[in-house]
């Protein structure tokens, strides 16, 4: 009898290492897999719903698009791709005429680059220019150059000057500014 437990012990001490064997090479391996697949798709599901939200975002400013496509013509505007010096004196004659003083003297000198301070490429147009009017009329006309006048500008100085002639309202402005354009690139 003896004999026949020690076979029955072997037997079960076998169908024990099988088991065990089975599971550590056959069942955890694809449990681990199961896992891992478990969490790539969690993972996946996060980016569907960012993706998601982001298409949300996205169908909410394409309602607004007719504003957007605005507001680029004005920066392009603004902007623009060559120094268009002649079109610039025009703007600043009719912003002369609508602020009610008269841009007699100006001089444009060379463009200056500016891709090493902005790190793309652009250029600033000096631009000197005399204007003769009313006194209460050069703010006006200042603000028509910075806020209202398509082109982008900065004033650098402001020289104001009386008139010498007999009436004490008016006045001689000499500004220097610099007005901005970027070529495509």
């Amino acid at each position: 009898m003896r004999h026949d437990r020690l076979w029955l012990l072997g037997g079960a001490f076998f169908a024990l290492v099988v088991v065990a064997f089975g599971f550590l090479f056959f069942i955890r391996p694809k449990q681990q897999d199961t896992d891992t697949i478990t969490a790539e798709a969690a993972d996946a599901q996060l980016q569907v719903d960012k993706q998601r939200r982001e298409l949300a975002t996205l169908a909410k400013q394409h309602d607004n698009i007719a504003e957007f496509k605005a507001a680029l013509a004005e920066d392009q505007a603004a902007l623009p791709e060559a120094d268009r010096a002649s079109d610039f004196l025009r703007e600043l004659q009719d912003a002369g005429e609508l602020a009610g003083v008269t841009v007699s003297g100006v001089s444009v000198g060379s463009a200056v680059d500016l891709q090493t301070l902005l790190g793309f490429k652009a250029f600033a147009l000096p631009v000197s220019l005399t204007v003769a009017g009313p006194t209460s009329k050069m703010n006006p006309f200042l603000d028509q150059l910075q806020v209202s006048q398509p082109r982008a500008v900065l004033i650098s100085s402001v020289n104001f000057a009386p008139s010498a002639s007999t009436s004490a309202d008016k006045s001689n402005v000499t500004i220097n500014l610099q007005a901005f354009y970027a070529p495509a690139s």
